[in-house]
């Protein structure tokens, strides 16, 4: 698992894979930074959207279940703080969670990359962390936000061109992050106006 550090007043993590394995001596190290907020970004399919007028907090492994990404065994639910009217909600390792648990407290606000960086008014933003193609586009606004999971190039390229098919993300300017090599590659020439950070 990777994690990216930044130490102030909020430190940040990033789990990938869901959480699912992460590095026990760095956490431990960052619990000595005196960070008042410990900030954990999640970046997994198993990830949804709720808008924050249909959130209730004990529904919040429901709302997983209904889009077809069920928590297993050995996972738990958490979800995000509201941001711009939605909350995140996604699936972690149980251990992984138990382990941060006990060493950050109680100060720990999970996050999705679907709520990150810098939004265009419009146009789409794509990043690539490990199997996860995170997308979103907005038009005035957020009118797409999905956590995909993208073993392969196949499934890439089959989920850009599903996306494509509703809101032609090809033809509009997208900012792309994380894993540009492998998103270049899939991609090819398919978008008129690809950005790379």
């Amino acid at each position: 698992m990777t994690m990216s550090l930044t130490i102030q007043s909020k430190v940040s993590i990033r789990l990938m894979s869901g959480g699912h394995s992460f590095s026990v001596a760095a956490v431990e190290e960052l619990s000595k930074s005196g960070a008042s907020e410990y900030v954990v970004e999640v970046a997994t399919h198993k990830t949804t959207l709720v808008p924050i007028t249909m959130f209730r907090e004990e529904s919040a492994q429901e709302y997983l279940s209904m889009v077809g990404l069920r928590p297993s065994h050995d996972e738990v639910v958490v979800f995000s703080p509201e941001l711009d009217d939605r909350v995140a909600v996604m699936a972690v390792s149980k251990e992984c969670y138990a382990h941060l648990s006990l060493v950050l407290g109680g100060a720990i606000a999970f996050v999705s990359p679907l709520q990150m960086g810098r939004v265009p008014k419009e146009g789409a933003i794509m990043e690539l962390a490990g199997d996860t193609l995170f997308v979103r586009i907005f038009n005035g606004g957020m009118i797409f936000g999905e956590a995909i999971e993208v073993r392969g190039d196949a499934d890439m390229l089959f989920a850009l061109e599903s996306i494509d098919q509703v809101y032609h993300i090809y033809n509009m300017r997208v900012r792309a992050k994380g894993d540009i090599e492998r998103l270049k590659r899939c991609s090819k020439d398919l978008f008129s106006n690809l950005e790379c950070e």
